[in-house]
């Protein structure tokens, strides 16, 4: 089979929240794993509350987050690592 050497190769994308005010847009977003997340999109991408993730952060539980100033922060690549390696344990 050729290939086109000036096509660039598909790499596989990591697929993050959806954004608010989408306008109905159903389909999910390829995201950079470098990418930072607030509660939000944090909470859309693991399909809970955003209490729900406050919760966990007063437990221990869940993706660590950090602050940036008075704001909670998730590196997107963390918060996906983590659903892999919740997957990875049972």
């Amino acid at each position: 089979m050729a290939t086109n050497s000036n096509v660039p190769a598909m790499e596989p994308g990591i697929f993050g929240p959806r954004r608010r005010g989408g306008r109905g847009s159903r389909a999910p977003r390829l995201v950079d794993a470098e990418e930072l997340w607030d509660i939000d999109d944090v909470a859309s991408y693991l399909g809970v509350t955003k209490q729900t993730i406050y919760s966990w952060r007063t437990t221990g539980y869940g993706p660590a987050g950090f602050r940036v100033g008075k704001h909670l922060r998730w590196r997107a690549a963390t918060v996906i690592n983590w659903t892999v390696q919740l997957e990875e344990n049972q």
